[in-house]
């Protein structure tokens, strides 16, 4: 990615006025029936909402408005080029939690990331956005993350009996995943899940919860690029049902699983108990 005009701005104070322009830019859809108008079927495969395509339209302008040259990735209008010569990708849900939106759930997000190739373990750079209230995460590699300017860590707690774990089992079909994901629900406790995976992987970040599962193969690179780096960030791991590192392509094509957790501890015994280990 190239800065053009820009060099005494760093990449937390654009990502951070892209997002307060998404914010603005969806507020007065909020509620509306034409938040809900469908404008055709987006790069991801899902059909595109009229609020979708305001807050990425809000992100493209404030790239521009700051002359940042980039390849654009989003699931409304797929991957582009911005500006000249871009090099590096920024990868971006608009609205992560578009459903929340609609029906008024008071839990959606934006979503950003800037990696410096075509790997999640090329983004040095995330930023998500709590558009409810406007909390802004923001994790950078090796500086670590941040709720709003404070230092955040993930929790402490390695005991599952103990723990919160977000897990997401929405369209669930393979018998074989249910049956983990049932022996997981009969040993652990507290389970949550909100409708927004980035937005639920800052909460790890920041200690609310210990982790987040996601067993079903659906997410994609723009739900997780930000998140993933904030929770690494925050001293926690982000890895693949095998137990490595999670380092997908950037692409849409792929869909992803993985579980997220507060420590190393923890994270082995999540993956006992979904018999992965």
């Amino acid at each position: 990615m190239n800065l053009r005009g820009t060099r005494s701005l760093s990449w937390r104070e654009i990502l951070e006025s892209a997002a307060k322009n998404v914010k603005e830019s969806i507020k007065p859809l909020l509620g509306s029936k034409k938040a809900e108008e469908s404008l055709g079927m987006g790069a991801g495969g899902e059909i595109i909402k009229r609020i979708d395509y305001t807050a990425e339209q809000a992100i493209i302008e404030t790239l521009k408005d700051y002359e940042v040259s980039c390849i654009f990735v989003s699931e409304e209008s797929g991957i582009k080029k911005i500006g000249k010569d871009p090099t590096e990708f920024l990868i971006v849900d608009p609205i992560d939690g578009t459903l929340n939106a609609l029906r008024g759930i008071n839990f959606y997000c934006t979503s950003l990331a800037v990696s410096k190739n075509r790997f999640l373990n090329g983004v040095y750079a995330g930023l998500v956005m709590n558009l409810i209230n406007g909390d802004i995460y923001y994790g950078e590699k090796n500086k670590g993350a941040y709720l709003n300017q404070k230092t955040i860590h993930t929790s402490s707690i390695e005991d599952l009996e103990e723990s919160i774990i977000g897990i997401d089992l929405c369209f669930l079909k393979d018998e074989s995943i249910i049956r983990k994901a049932l022996s997981f629900l009969k040993k652990v406790s507290h389970t949550r899940y909100f409708g927004a995976n980035a937005l639920e992987l800052c909460q790890v970040a920041s200690g609310l919860i210990e982790g987040f599962i996601d067993l079903r193969k659906r997410l994609r690179i723009t739900d997780i690029a930000a998140g993933q780096l904030i929770v690494k960030e925050a001293g926690g791991l982000v890895i693949s049902l095998n137990g490595k590192e999670l380092n997908s392509r950037i692409s849409l094509k792929e869909r992803i699983s993985l579980i997220a957790a507060a420590n190393q501890r923890l994270s082995k015994k999540i993956m006992k108990v979904l018999q992965l280990l």
